[in-house]
This record gives structure tokens, C-alpha cells and sequence, in this order.
């Protein structure tokens, strides 16, 4: 039962993390099966608390949701919803590692991207695949690391 979790909580980042690539956005079925994924995995991996997997939801969503308004869009709201999916999967620590992970990730890409001039200053890229990324690391440290 843990092998087929995982496999469908990576096959899902996975397909965010394309869909995110190609046409910068994440359609709000995805961010629903990852929660629901994440619910599923509470009874699957039991080493975070129910408290610690609701108040994972805010954790990071509420600060990226204010970034969002503060920026005028520097945030989509698939990321945020993203983050809020990953809570009830990672917990509270586990979704602020995520976030920070992939946050370091992509803005390490972003920087590439505008040194070697394949993006302007003021482009947008998806930071989907990189939360991704920080999520699946996490998710795995937390399962199989500890």
C-alpha cells in the first residue's frame, strides 16, 4: 500500500509539474487530487499528526497568498493552492522545507535564466515544478529518512 501512495503522490507532482511548465498554470483538479492524496497518506504514513497536516495548510499558503497580493501577481494561485495540498501531506515543517526548497530551487533557475538572457527581468516562469520538486524531497525525507 505505501508503494502504490507514493507512486500516485509522485505521478501526480509530476504531472503539476508538467501542466505547470508548459502552459504556467495549475488547474485547481491537480491541487485537489494532491490534498486528497494527502488525506490518503495520513492513513498510509502516520508519522505526522492530523493537527500538524491541517495547520500545514496555512502554514505557507497564507504567507504566499499575501506575497501574491503584495506583488500584484509574483505568485500564482495554483502555487498557493499547491502549498495548501502539500500541508495536509507534509505537516507544518515538512510543507516550510518544501517551500524554502523550492523557493532556493527556482530562484537559483531564475537567476540562470536571466544571466543567460532566455528570460527578461519582467517574464514569469512556473515555480510549480521547483515547489514540486522541494515537495517530493520532503516527502520522502519524512517517510523513508527518519
Amino acid at each position: 500500500m505505501r508503494l502504490v501512495t507514493v507512486i500516485v503522490i509522485f505521478g501526480i507532482l509530476l504531472l503539476i509539474s508538467i501542466v505547470d511548465f508548459k502552459i504556467h498554470m495549475i488547474p485547481d483538479q491537480l491541487n485537489m487530487l494532491l490534498f486528497l492524496a494527502g488525506i490518503w497518506s495520513s492513513f498510509v504514513f502516520q508519522k505526522i499528526t492530523i493537527t500538524g497536516r491541517v495547520f500545514g495548510i496555512f502554514v505557507v499558503s497564507i504567507p504566499f497568498f499575501i506575497i501574491a497580493v503584495l506583488s500584484s501577481g509574483g505568485l500564482g494561485g495554483g502555487d498557493i493552492k499547491l502549498m495548501a495540498a502539500s500541508g495536509v501531506l507534509l505537516g507544518v515543517t515538512g510543507n516550510v522545507f518544501a517551500a524554502c526548497f523550492g523557493l532556493l530551487l527556482g530562484g537559483f533557475c531564475g537567476v540562470f535564466l536571466l544571466l543567460t538572457k532566455r528570460i527578461g527581468y519582467k517574464e514569469c516562469f512556473a515555480l510549480g515544478p521547483f515547489l514540486c520538486l522541494g515537495i517530493a524531497i520532503v516527502f520522502f525525507q519524512i517517510n523513508f529518512l527518519r
